[in-house]
């Protein structure tokens, strides 16, 4: 029955890795129920516990080593899970940082080489940037140059492990010329790569948008806040039509007729301030 098990390892939010853990092992043992799970856990009176688990409730690091024990993990899964909670349970983008690195070292998949390189490139905001720039231009090894035309700065290291990381995944290759393309090959998410790594990508470009806002340049830039009262009506609304607009702009990119003279990047957020 271990062998037909969910690995930790394939995950990237312990809820669902819980939730296909007790599915899969219901499927062997139709004892194992959601509130028998809690029962094992040690709450004979409270049923819905693992339930409200799945659904967001925040577990305690006494929690964290019981399921450690049902779950029958080894030392090695055992660690990987301990901080696959906390990197869901952060509060923080540096926590979040922290415990986002530590799953990287700890990742022990056969995909581990793949993964590494996945979870690289949506940890860093520029790596996607460097893509679009050499639509623009043309590169073959001057690291300091193409550092320098990218805004916010980044380091010579950063562009030259960007460029390895970027070849790695097949994102770009080098051209007859010489110089470093985009593929054809269209960007997607591989099945492995969960929300909780496009979260942390979009915490990067955020974090790029504050340091944008911050420094003083000359460069033409749009950034604009809105706060809003609304009904729930209105707000499916406005999320047709900021997947419209978002429609539209790919539209406008791809029928673009000049060539590209720069990179931008539009962020369009909209998230509660009141429960």
């Amino acid at each position: 029955m271990k062998t037909k098990l969910p690995s930790v390892y394939e995950y990237n939010n312990f809820r669902k890795y819980l939730s296909d853990y007790q599915n899969a092992r219901q499927a062997h043992d139709p004892g194992f129920s959601k509130s028998s799970l809690s029962r094992i856990l040690g709450l004979p009176n409270t049923r819905s516990f693992f339930t409200d688990v799945l659904k967001g409730k925040k577990v305690s690091s006494a929690f964290i080593e019981r399921f450690v024990r049902v779950l029958e993990l080894t030392k090695d899964e055992a660690q990987f899970f301990r901080v696959l909670v906390m990197f869901n349970q952060a509060e923080s983008a540096e926590e979040r940082e922290l415990y986002f690195d530590q799953l990287i070292s700890l990742n022990k998949t056969p995909k581990r080489v793949m993964e590494k390189n996945i979870y690289s490139y949506y940890k860093n905001w520029y790596n996607g940037v460097i893509r679009a720039l050499l639509h623009i231009y043309d590169f073959s090894d001057n690291y300091s140059d193409l550092a320098r035309k990218i805004y916010p700065e980044i380091s010579v290291r950063q562009v030259k492990e960007a460029i390895v990381l970027l070849e790695k995944l097949g994102l770009i290759a080098k051209n007859q010329r010489g110089f470093y393309k985009p593929t054809e090959r269209s960007i997607t998410t591989p099945n492995y790569v969960k929300d909780e790594l496009i979260k942390q990508y979009q915490l990067s470009c955020l974090e790029m948008a504050k340091q944008s806002l911050v420094k003083s340049t000359s460069m033409p830039q749009t950034i604009s806040t809105n706060v809003i009262s609304v009904s729930d009506g209105a707000y499916k609304r406005i999320e047709k039509k900021i997947e419209k607009f978002r429609s539209e702009i790919r539209s406008l990119v791809h029928k673009d007729e000049k060539p590209a003279t720069r990179v931008y990047q539009l962020d369009i957020a909209l998230f509660p301030n009141s429960k």
